[in-house]
Order: C-alpha cells, then structure tokens, then sequence
C-alpha cells in the first residue's frame, strides 16, 4: 500500500498512558509517514516517552500549556504536506484503510475540507462524532440506525455540518483559508467554530461510516481534580455554545446580505428595463 501524502499531527497533555499506543498504530501502518507530537507542558513525562521510544517522531515541547487551538495551529504552521492528519493520543487506529478512506475522499474533490472515520468506545459502541449535525437528513438517518441497531447502516460517505477532531483528516490550504482554529478558545468550542467557518466558505465535510477507529475519551481530563473537571465541562459548554451562536449568526448575516445584493441588483436591472423601453425610438 502506498504511503498517504500527509502528516500525522497530535496535541498531547498527560498523555504518557496512551501515546505509545497510538504512535505504534502509526508507525505500524505508515512507516514511513511524518508524524508530530506537540506536548502543552505535561507533568507526567509525556515527552520524555515520545523522545526515548519513538526517535523517528518530531517532538515540540511548549514550555506552558497553550490550550489545544494553540497547539494544533502552531502544528499546522510547521506542516507542508497538502493534508494534515489530527489526532488525539487516546485513539487507537483498527486498520490502515481508515487513512486511505479519509485521503480518498479529500482527493475526490477540493471543495472537500475534512473527513473522519466513525468512532467507536473501548466496548464496541459507537460514538456518533458530527455532533450538532443531527438536524441534515442523511446525518440523522445515521442517527436513527445508530439507535435502532440497524445493520443496514449507510456505507457510503455522509455530508455533515460537523466533526470531532480526535481522528480527523484536514485540508491544510482550506484550513488556511478559513483561518485555523480560533485560539480564544483554550479547550473545547474549537471544532463548531472551524466548521461553522468551514460553511461559511462553502466547504464539504464528510463522515466515512464504513472505517472507524477506538476513541477512548477523555483520558487526560481524568487526571485532574475532580473540581478541575466540574470546571472544565462548564467551560466546555460555554465555548460550545458560544461558537455555535457566532458561527450561526454570520452565516445568516451573509444570506441575509446575499439576498439584499440580489433584491438590490434585480431593482436596478428592472428601472434600467423601464427607462429603456419609455425612450423615445
């Protein structure tokens, strides 16, 4: 099989339990890939397991956390392949068809920003990762044989407003074009503002349901104090609901701006009309 044309990149923090696993899924299936972990200041010598085992692997050390937007666009900043693999360190990848699945679809047309692969719990169970897409037909159509347990699933790639990024292939010059991931957000409301600017761009996102990967979530956020995480949950409900009402918001200013151009241009065409046909011949 032949080696996938982007780099690998993963934002790390406390990560040591998990990120020997990934990167060893990496090197199993890609080789010969690039791959670059960016630690945000771990305390539990993340780096040092990344320096000492996996030599072959670029390593960025931040002397402070920077958050995950940070981290991803400083990545994204140092990156030269036309595709950029996100990934978190608590993934497991089942098989070297998801890489060749998400570059497939991203090659069928550059109008396409991003695909990801369906993602699955430690027990099998599917996480259904286009969050805040269940309003598109064929997302909640997914959604539905999710709950019934339908073994008839869709198969082919879905279009879908949203994606995680814990396994997730991007674009690099659409992600350049909507201007990266917004850093006022430290931690999660990240992804609803990328794809909210994804469509505001007239992008295509694609979910590949017939690949998918283990995510085994939130393994960093376990680490802390159980305050710590009450307090970083509100965050993360507040700056998602943030970028949803902002990104919304501009999407309907410009159809609200759209419409009056075209009302405004059809109004001059219709006087010039007019002021053509009540002239003397």
């Amino acid at each position: 099989m032949s080696q996938p044309s982007f780099t690998s990149l993963i934002v790390t923090y406390n990560s040591a339990g998990e990120i020997s696993n990934l990167l060893n899924d990496l090197l199993l299936y890609m080789p010969e890939g690039k791959i670059m972990v960016i630690d945000n200041a771990s305390s539990d010598k993340t780096a040092d397991v990344v320096k000492q085992h996996f030599p072959q692997v670029e390593l960025i050390r931040n002397s402070t956390n920077r958050g995950y937007a940070k981290a991803v666009n400083q990545g994204f900043a140092q990156c030269q392949a036309e595709y950029v693999l996100l990934l978190n360190p608590d993934i497991r990848i089942n098989s070297p068809e998801v890489f060749a699945e998400m570059e497939r679809c991203l090659k069928h047309s550059r109008q396409i920003a991003a695909a990801a692969p369906l993602q699955f719990k430690y027990d099998g169970k599917k996480y259904l990762n286009f969050t805040w897409s269940y309003t598109t037909t064929s997302a909640f159509k997914v959604y539905l044989s999710h709950l019934l347990q339908d073994k008839q699933a869709p198969t082919e790639p879905i279009r879908v407003t949203f994606l995680n990024a814990g396994c997730l292939l991007i674009r690099r010059a659409a992600f350049e074009q909507v201007g990266r991931l917004n850093e006022k957000y430290f931690l999660y409301g990240e992804e609803p503002d990328l794809f909210l600017k994804f469509r505001r761009q007239e992008f295509e996102c694609y979910l590949l349901p017939n690949v998918g990967v283990t995510h085994y979530r939130e393994r960093s956020l376990m680490t802390r104090p159980a305050s710590q995480r009450l307090q970083i949950r509100f965050l993360a409900a507040w700056n998602v609901t943030d970028a949803l009402i902002h990104g919304w918001t501009d999407i309907l200013l410009d159809e609200l701006l759209l419409k009056g151009i075209r009302f405004m241009n059809g109004k001059r065409q219709t006087s010039y009309k007019k002021r053509t046909f009540n002239t003397p011949g």
